[in-house]
């Protein structure tokens, strides 16, 4: 008997090998069993409607809404609110509920492809992407390509440009 021969026979039925099987399904989806229903499940609890263990619960469960940040020009971490004067810019970034500037880096194809991705743009969308191809080309060698969804309000720029990104916005009090 052939080395060839035992393989192929371990693989076509299930065996045990270093005691462990292999499993092998020789049909389709159909010929898995149907699941049944385990009835009614019976788990005992209490109910407590006394104030003094509530406060015990309300502080295991998240809050409900984000505080307001500490009014600060910056704080220890580098972080910056957002600007006041914003009316007479031609554009606005929103911020996200946490109060940070939503720019992202979105990686793909194993660390192959990555694209630095800015949301929650209204305004003129096409002036903040000139603005800021014309402040991110000099940290490149070739020509930076991007594109703009003026529907859904957002940019997508070729490269790892988000630290750059967000030295703009924070320069230009976003």
């Amino acid at each position: 008997m052939s080395v060839r021969y035992t393989f192929i026979n371990i693989l076509r039925k299930p065996s045990i090998i270093f005691n462990k099987y292999i499993q092998v399904r020789n049909g389709s989806y159909t010929a898995s069993p149907f699941l049944e229903d385990v009835g009614e499940i019976t788990t005992k609890f209490e109910k407590i409607n006394d104030p003094n263990e509530w406060k015990y619960v309300e502080r295991a469960l998240p809050p409900s809404i984000i505080p307001e940040p500490i009014s600060k020009d910056r704080s220890a971490s580098g972080w910056k609110p957002q600007g006041e004067n914003l009316k007479d810019k031609a554009y606005f970034i929103q911020r996200t509920k946490n109060h940070m500037l939503p720019v992202y880096l979105k990686i793909s194809q194993g660390g192959l492809k990555r694209h630095t991705i800015i949301k929650k743009i209204q305004g003129d969308i096409n002036v903040l992407e000139k603005e800021l191809l014309e402040f991110l080309q000099p940290e490149s060698f070739k020509p930076i390509r991007s594109q703009v969804n003026e529907f859904v309000g957002y940019i997508r720029i070729n490269g790892d440009f988000v630290n750059a990104t967000k030295y703009f916005f924070e320069k230009r009090n976003f």
